[in-house]
């Protein structure tokens, strides 16, 4: 995208929902210098009252058009259920704003193209909410990466579990996994050819609450996430091995969030018949390097920003929503078909 010279020094945004997470990007945003929240939107006078107590000077509204229809808005950022992600970012682009739609960017791929290519006919910025993109621990992995720390890639796994959210419109494959998928894909750099998924609902009538999903790449890499909402410890751990070495990120510690690990060191390797030595085998060096605090949501939001100013791609933009929600989708798919394993087509 070319430079566009049309904003002021500030962009005014609307804010859709202030539910859970609402709130959390009302904070952000609102702390940005170089951006005004001219209105929070959501249809529940409560949570309107409790962003009025918190924000006074923000300017409030149950209607979804009056905030969209504003010319001083320039981007609206939807943090509403995932089932109203398809509508309402359809019409802010139609309005002609940039647009932020929190994860995942709509209930199926076919919604999720649709509001992908509305928004690259339209020239407009948008940005899919994964936030882990923006962590540090996983921005250090990219980089290690791309630098050929841990030589090539061979598979990543990750487990992400926590007792379920006391209401929930999707399973947890798309509450939960989205997150894994998002990274998995992110440090890839390519969608997966094939995923095959195995869950099971066993304290919810109709949604998963336990599911093991794998995923095979067309250079023969694999990768294997394990979510569920059936545990009372929080788990965020994700590893990724390399052909020199490998990677640990464990969101949950509070020193060493990641862990570089040289190649192991096995001395029964070419042990001969009369050779008198220790056998032993353990890791390599192990390297944690040290991480900007940064908040990932501020990060995210202010790339955003910085997006629409230098009218450049978001690091998890439209297309990168939509390749994760075919993932999403596929896992439903195969689990839903006896755990069949589901062939991918990005084309």
């Amino acid at each position: 995208m070319t430079k566009n010279s049309n904003f002021s020094s500030t962009i005014g945004i609307a804010i859709v929902g202030a539910g859970y997470w609402g709130p959390n990007l009302i904070r952000n945003f609102n702390n940005l210098d170089d951006c005004r929240i001219q209105w929070v939107c959501d249809r529940k006078p409560g949570r309107l009252s409790y962003v009025h107590q918190k924000w006074p000077d923000i300017s409030l509204t149950e209607n979804y058009d009056e905030a969209i229809k504003d010319s001083n808005v320039d981007a609206v950022i939807i943090a509403t259920p995932v089932s109203t992600h398809f509508k309402l970012g359809i019409s802010a682009l139609k309005a002609g704003k940039n647009v932020f739609v929190e994860k995942p960017l709509a209930l199926n791929s076919e919604q999720a193209q649709s509001i992908a290519e509305l928004a690259d006919q339209r020239e407009l910025i948008l940005a899919t909410g994964h936030i882990f993109v923006y962590h540090p621990a996983v921005t250090a992995m990219k980089d290690t990466i791309n630098r050929d720390g841990i030589g090539e890639l061979c598979y990543a796994e990750s487990g992400r579990v926590n007792l379920a959210p006391p209401a929930s419109e999707v399973n947890v494959i798309w509450d939960l996994a989205v997150h894994d998928v998002s990274i998995l894909l992110y440090l890839w750099g390519q969608e997966p050819v094939e995923v095959r998924a195995y869950g099971q609902n066993f304290q919810h009538s109709s949604l998963v609450d336990v599911a093991f999903i794998y995923l095979r790449f067309n250079d023969g890499t694999v990768a294997h996430h394990h979510v569920s909402w059936m545990c009372p410890d929080k788990v965020r751990r994700f590893f990724v091995s390399g052909t020199k070495g490998s990677m640990v990120f464990d969101e949950t510690t509070v020193d060493g969030k990641l862990r570089i690990v040289d190649k192991g060191i096995d001395t029964r390797t070419n042990q001969r018949d009369d050779e008198i030595k220790e056998l032993y085998y353990k890791p390599g060096k192990i390297v944690s390097p040290s991480l900007p605090n940064d908040e990932p949501l501020r990060v995210e939001c202010q790339h955003f920003i910085d997006c629409i100013r230098d009218r450049s791609a978001p690091k998890a933009d439209g297309h990168a929503g939509l390749a994760v929600v075919r993932v999403l989708e596929a896992a439903e798919r195969s689990i839903e078909s006896g755990s069949e394993p589901i062939q991918i087509n990005s084309e």
